[in-house]
């Protein structure tokens, strides 16, 4: 142990020091590569954004400056900042209160993807080195009336700096700002700090359930005749799917060669309700939208909700890190640590885990509840999840080579990426068309559909981007652009009347994540209040 003693504020202005330079290294390295900020005033510019940032991580480490408790700040805050740093630089992403919230609800295979070598070693000289050698500091003590004092004065100190340092590049500042608006979200530890403030307090004040009242079938009891069709439909949740990668939407690369051959109908303008699955996943089964989501006071029931009050057998199969609260009120089977030889390995469950003896399942369904309206089943996929892409496909469905076989992207050129990505696309295809086959081989009395949506899409390096998560403001139309896939039996088209003609004429309109709830309570013809006719992808065709 050193035996010199320093005051803890020298201890804070160092790490300060190292956090507005090394730890803001991803934001240096945008706004240098920025057309914004050139020449001699922008060196300006920088200089006196890091000088601010320095002083403002100061004045708060000053407010709390003493023997132990610099310590524990100042190691938090190199700490936070170390595996930030990482993920900007690497994946060209951003930190805000979203993307805790998905760090948060990341699961363990999740988590083990982005392990690398560069992250441990970014966490170890960013993180870890410096916070060991601000626990071996020595720190002088001082009284408590004193040292509340002092503190409170080089805390109101840091902050005036800062102030000086901004109005000084007001003009410059606030266009950058205006212009470049992910740049706010690059400045380390504030941007972690703040989006931790805004999630906790989000979630401090837990929402009301509110229901949306009684669900019943048109023109039907909830029982079915025995003598009529029984309607099924199998939701697939898509996982991490652009839609510009569908050959069934114009893609070059045949990444759909089995769904082609079935009559199935793509959608070629759909967008999402969020860029990562902890949003996109609750908001496309709400009947709120995404304009009223995102700021609801209370928490509703969904669209399985309804289908299951009115009457229809429904049962979600999870092969992702969870259903964020969807499937909180219907029986769920998590799928994705499965001991199944053939569909399973180290790595997880590839999504085909799922859709095994689908038929049979089916049938056991309507068998357990002869009464039911119907069944409908939700399969949630881990889809094209990255940046493990490799991942998501087995070796008999590889048909673009070589693939980008690491999760550390920006070691691989785009080539092989978008190789390991359309894969995984492929990998898909297989798994709808086998769907759709399984379902074909239903009994006469059961009328099947299939309706496949991704829940966000992805960025593969566009402009130093990868993976997705961006503030939807700001976030590339690749993260929001999803392909949405419906397969209709001629019994389904019959039982609700469908024209397949007009669905195709209509497959160019714009449509989102704001439709599902409709369309699917269209689709299972149950009345609610909170049905919106024109919201409902089916309506112009019935």
């Amino acid at each position: 142990m050193l035996k010199h003693r320093v005051d803890p504020l020298w201890s804070a202005l160092a790490v300060s020091v190292w956090l507005a330079t090394a730890g803001n290294a991803a934001l240096w390295w945008k706004l240098s590569h920025l057309p914004d900020v050139n020449g001699a005033r922008g060196w300006g510019l920088m200089v006196a954004l890091g000088v601010a940032i320095a002083a403002l991580a100061f004045g708060l480490q000053a407010l709390l400056a003493g023997r132990m408790s610099s310590k524990v700040l100042g190691c938090l805050l190199l700490l936070v900042t170390a595996p930030a740093t990482y993920f900007m630089i690497s994946y060209g992403i951003v930190v805000d209160a979203t993307m805790i919230k998905n760090t948060l609800q990341t699961d363990v295979k999740e988590s083990a993807d982005l392990m690398s070598v560069g992250l441990t070693a970014t966490v170890l000289l960013i993180g870890l080195l410096p916070c060991a050698w601000l626990v071996l500091r020595q720190h002088t003590a001082a009284r408590w009336g004193q040292r509340m004092l002092r503190n409170a004065l080089f805390a109101v100190l840091g902050v005036a700096i800062a102030a000086v340092c901004i109005f000084a590049i007001k003009g410059d500042f606030a266009t950058l700002m205006r212009n470049q608006t992910q740049v706010r979200y690059l400045i380390t530890p504030f941007n972690v700090l703040y989006g931790a403030g805004r999630l906790a307090v989000g979630e401090s004040k837990p929402k009301p359930f509110v229901s949306l009242g009684a669900a019943s079938i048109v023109g039907a009891s909830n029982a079915a005749s025995a003598a009529a069709t029984v309607p099924i439909l199998v939701m697939v949740v898509g996982e991490t799917a652009r839609a510009d990668h569908f050959s069934l939407n114009g893609y070059a690369r045949p990444t759909n060669h089995l769904l082609t051959k079935e009559a199935v109908l793509s959608y070629t303008n759909a967008k999402s309700c969020g860029t990562n699955t902890a949003d996109s996943v609750p908001c496309m089964f709400s009947h709120l939208g995404r304009a009223a989501f995102f700021d609801r006071s209370a928490n509703y029931d969904n669209a399985l909700d309804l289908l299951a009050r009115a009457g229809y057998s429904v049962l979600w199969l999870d092969n992702n890190s969870g259903c964020k609260g969807v499937c909180a009120r219907i029986p769920t089977v998590d799928l994705s640590l499965a001991k199944d030889p053939v569909h399973c390995n180290a790595d997880g469950c590839f999504d085909e885990v799922m859709s095994v003896n689908l038929a049979q399942r089916i049938q056991d369904l309507r068998k357990e509840t002869p009464s039911s309206a119907g069944v409908v089943v939700v399969m949630h996929q881990l889809g094209s999840h990255g940046p493990a892409y490799y991942k998501r496909s087995p070796a008999s469905s590889k048909p673009f080579v070589p693939e980008c076989t690491t999760n550390v992207l920006q070691n691989c050129d785009t080539a092989s990426i978008v190789n390991a990505y359309d894969n995984s696309i492929a990998y898909t295809d297989r798994f709808l068309a086998g769907i759709v086959s399984q379902l074909k081989t239903l009994p006469a009395s059961f009328a099947p559909s299939m309706v496949y949506m991704s829940d966000h899409g992805e960025s593969l390096g566009e402009g130093g981007t990868y993976l997705h998560g961006l503030p939807y403001t700001i976030a590339p139309e690749v993260q929001k652009h999803v392909p949405l896939i419906m397969w209709f039996s001629p019994a389904a088209q019959q039982q609700r009347g469908l024209r397949s003609d007009c669905m195709k004429a209509q497959a160019s309109t714009a449509v989102s994540h704001d439709f599902l709830f409709h369309s699917l309570l269209s689709w299972g013809r149950v009345q609610n209040a909170a049905y919106k006719a024109d919201l409902d992808w089916f309506k112009p065709c019935l």
